[in-house]
């Protein structure tokens, strides 16, 4: 049993020390003490690292502001790399900057394998906090590395595991060379980790701890990563197994239409709670106006159309506070999307009426009661093009259509984006190199095994 007292006031100020995946120079490591893994010293540490919700609820935010949910009429006061990736061009990121969408990842990454690394080592009394702990970490550690590979890598789909990946760090070790791993390899290590994961985790979710994951939300996260992959016989599978031990929807009847602020923290259809980047200004509510086509898809007696959004003093939609009632938008698991993931994968798999099922299942808890009426659909095709326009209307601002864009291309969808600011017209046609982001400067200047994608 390890005796070293413990002083969490320590742990977070040191191990920030360590959390560069850029692999920061020799002379800066040679500065930090030589195991970050000394300030482990019990399992209520280990919980207390993987419960620091200023590193773990943040996810990139870049992709949702390439897509195509709303448009903005100033640059100004923008971020460089936002105002790049918002108008889609070939280099993002400056020079010699950090990049957030890609260290704050890796720090997740690195507080995860810390937990991981140390439990061994720690006391043993308490196999259930053990066990969960370890699923925690296995999940953090898989999110990230699917968050980073959906902007720095190709889209996997069984037929390009040899692409470039990205870095699989597995260790706490700072020293560790980093290489880009495959695509396959990629995916193989996230979807491993999430089935590890879903064994140790508690099968619910915690109502009060909604950044806990759960055995629900493993297999909700898994569910999305192999539609990503457009595998919707596995993600049929994992999102039915998710919703067999957790399937509760919000009545959006009950809710408040005439706050800017309808949705509560850990809202009972939450799975697991994070949001996109914080410091993505592009997103602030009044910074930037909803498509307008966007908007008029939402029917008159469709009461997301007045909960997600509201109108400014000039008439135009902007979007309410967070669906989980943070002032940044959500980009966690819900149940609603599991259940639009489930029914996308039934329409695919010629399961017309099923998919229909759960779709008009959804949309009921959504519009005015009594106001919806299911359309007259009746082949397989027709229901998943209705389930694919409800999903971009029940999942906005939640970081998902840039994939989403990407993984539809792939089936054929041929989606051109188009922006217009003054007098320029820009345009992003499908699988157009520039759906992958490059990776940030720094990274390569310092590692002469990282590879560039191509731009």
């Amino acid at each position: 049993m390890n005796n070293k007292p413990t002083n969490r006031s320590t742990i977070l100020p040191l191990v920030l020390l360590l959390l560069s995946i850029t692999c920061t120079k020799q002379s800066e490591l040679e500065r930090i003490p030589d195991s970050s893994l000394d300030l482990l010293n019990s399992l209520e540490d280990a919980q207390a690292l993987l419960d620091n919700m200023i590193v773990m609820a943040e996810t990139p935010a870049l992709p949702e502001i390439s897509a195509d949910n709303f448009y903005i009429v100033d640059t100004n006061r923008f971020y460089p790399a936002e105002r790049n990736a918002y108008f889609w061009r070939r280099e993002i990121f400056p020079d010699n900057l950090p990049v957030d969408d890609w260290n704050q990842p890796y720090k997740q990454v690195y507080y995860a394998n810390s937990v991981l690394d140390a439990l061994p080592d720690l006391p043993t009394d308490k196999p259930q906090l053990t066990s969960h702990l370890r699923g925690r970490a296995l999940f953090i550690r898989s999110y990230a590395f699917f968050n980073v590979a959906l902007q720095f890598a190709n889209l996997y789909d069984g037929n390009n595991a040899a692409d470039p990946g990205i870095p699989l760090r597995l260790t706490g070790d700072p020293f560790e060379p980093i290489y880009r791993a495959t695509l396959g390899g990629t995916y193989e290590q996230i979807t491993k980790d999430l089935k590890e994961a879903a064994h140790s985790l508690p099968a619910l979710p915690d109502p009060l701890r909604k950044n806990r994951p759960s055995r629900t939300a493993a297999y909700a996260l898994l569910a999305r990563v192999y539609l990503s992959m457009r595998d919707y016989t596995n993600a049929l599978v994992y999102a039915d197994s998710s919703l067999l031990l957790y399937a509760k929807l919000l009545d959006y009847n009950s809710s408040d239409t005439t706050v800017v602020n309808p949705f509560t923290a850990n809202n009972e259809e939450v799975l697991y709670q994070s949001n996109l980047y914080s410091g993505a200004t592009m997103l602030y509510s009044g910074n930037c106006y909803i498509d307008s086509l966007l908007y008029r898809s939402y029917a008159a007696g469709d009461l997301r159309k007045v909960l997600f959004f509201s109108v400014d003093n000039a008439g135009f939609p902007i979007s309410n506070y967070g669906y989980s009632g943070y002032i940044f938008s959500f980009s966690g698991l819900a149940v609603d999307e599991v259940l639009l993931i489930r029914a996308e994968c039934k329409a695919r798999l010629q399961d017309a009426a099923g998919a229909l099922q759960d779709l008009v299942r959804l949309l009921k808890s959504r519009w005015i009661n009594g106001a919806y009426t299911p359309p007259a659909v009746n082949t397989a095709a027709e229901v998943l093009q209705l389930v694919l326009t409800e999903r971009r209307k029940e999942l906005v601002f939640r970081g998902l259509r840039w994939s989403d864009i990407r993984r539809l291309n792939k089936e054929g969808a041929a989606i051109s984006l188009q922006r217009s600011f003054g007098q320029e017209v820009y345009t992003l046609t499908p699988n157009d190199q520039r759906y992958v982001f490059p990776i940030p400067p720094e990274v390569i200047a310092l590692n002469d095994h990282i590879e560039q994608n191509p731009r």
